[in-house]
């Protein structure tokens, strides 16, 4: 097989192995924080933390998507947050919830999970 075959077969199987992953799991979420935070000064290098950085902005795009389509639309929202880049989330709060979350709950997608937080944190008044 060629060069260009060969790369092309695996960049198809790559990108299909992508597709077919499942949703993280609040539990995964905390175990890779976890992990993260033990490498110290290292978790900048992690593709650990490239891979958990990539799911906590795709949920929270996700979430704001979410929160703007029932605003606008004029019904009851799921929470209130402030505008995107005046409300302040810390990693620690974020862990502080999932670490207490029941093990039952812990199996929960992490969205469901941050969208639980964010309810929590940002409740409409």
């Amino acid at each position: 097989m060629t060069w260009a075959i060969r790369s092309a077969v695996l960049a198809s199987v790559a990108f299909l192995s992508i597709g077919a992953t499942s949703e993280m799991t609040a539990g995964q979420f905390l175990a890779a924080m976890n992990k993260a935070e033990s490498l110290g000064p290292a978790a900048l290098m992690s593709s650990d933390v490239r891979a958990l950085r990539a799911e906590s902005e795709r949920v929270l795009t996700l979430y704001r998507s979410d929160v703007a389509k029932q605003a606008r639309a004029g019904g009851p929202r799921h929470s209130c947050p402030p505008p995107k880049g005046q409300g302040k989330m810390k990693g620690e709060e974020l862990k502080t919830y999932l670490t207490g979350l029941p093990a039952a709950k812990k199996k929960q997608p992490f969205r469901t999970a941050l969208y639980d937080f964010m309810k929590q944190k940002y409740p409409c008044r």
